[in-house]
């Protein structure tokens, strides 16, 4: 498989099919996924972004996104390959289980693979826009945040 058809592949049977055992066979078990948490500040100037470190603790971060959205869809848009590493422009679309509305965002994958497997996966998607969606932020949260001194 190329490395975008192992992303497609990812994407459809993590989250499409909600498949927990397609995270064991396609991430390495030493594999690291950054960006899909909470930056933190380590020190004076350093920044620590979020990472998740093989299967199990991915696992955690599937359920629950899949805890608040079902039906859940990521079509790639626009990639770029190069050697081992891909970077795809995505959209996720899903339903919220509360309330049943549709929710989307955008979002971009940066991920090194070997074999039919990922080895790390850099993700910066809008999820200020999904959890504004979803009603867990209110509505103008972004513009309040840029307004404040």
């Amino acid at each position: 498989m190329t490395n975008l058809e192992i992303l497609e592949t990812w994407f459809r049977r993590v989250w499409s099919e909600e498949d927990e055992a397609a995270i064991e066979e396609m991430f390495v078990p030493d594999g690291r996924a950054v960006g899909l948490g909470e930056q933190t500040k380590g020190g004076k100037d350093e920044f620590r972004e979020h990472e998740m470190l093989g299967p199990e603790e991915f696992k955690v971060f599937q359920r629950a996104l899949l805890g608040l959205v079902k039906d859940v869809r990521i079509e790639i848009k626009r990639s770029i390959t190069s050697g081992e590493w891909l970077c795809a422009l995505c959209e996720f679309q899903g339903t919220s289980r509360q309330t049943g509305e549709r929710v989307r965002m955008t979002g971009t994958v940066y991920g090194r693979f070997s074999g039919d497997q990922i080895i790390d996966a850099f993700n910066h998607f809008d999820f200020l826009s999904l959890f504004q969606q979803l009603g867990s932020l209110e509505t103008g949260t972004f513009e309040r945040c840029l307004n404040c001194r």
